[in-house]
């Protein structure tokens, strides 16, 4: 029997194969969890050009300096092979206070979780569920 954490990384894992779908070339894996949450090196090939990013999976209802520290050490200890310049993305539940996040790093808002005042709760109704967030390409 899985635990909540894990549940609530499958919602998570599940918006980013509908974000980097695997039949656009998109692979979707796992890296060692860090200090500051769950992880997710994601890569493909395009026309003989990798591309890629590092997702940074954060709960807490602000991020905090070490949560961005957490996704650079996360990009420099499991490089993806091919890529120079991979993006770095911290994926936070819609409502987290994301002030003096550095510009290179983008935060991508959950579909599946917000938080209503101090709670953290699941968005499982369409109409608490705003409009999808594509992906940049480089």
């Amino acid at each position: 029997m899985g635990s909540n954490e894990d549940i609530m990384h499958d919602f998570v894992r599940k918006e980013l194969k509908r974000l980097y779908p695997s039949v656009d070339g998109w692979q979707i894996k796992s890296v060692p969890k860090t200090g500051a949450g769950s992880g997710f090196a994601i890569s493909r090939r395009l026309l003989g050009r990798f591309e890629g990013a590092f997702v940074l999976v954060n709960f807490d209802r602000t991020v905090t300096r070490d949560a961005v520290l957490a996704l650079k050490d996360l990009a420099t200890k499991a490089p993806l092979p091919g890529v120079t310049n991979p993006r770095l993305i911290l994926m936070t539940p819609q409502g987290t206070e994301a002030t003096g996040i550095p510009p290179e790093i983008e935060v991508l808002p959950m579909q599946s979780f917000g938080y209503e005042g101090k709670e953290l709760v699941w968005l499982k109704k369409r109409a608490q569920v705003s409009t999808r967030v594509p992906p940049k390409t480089a």
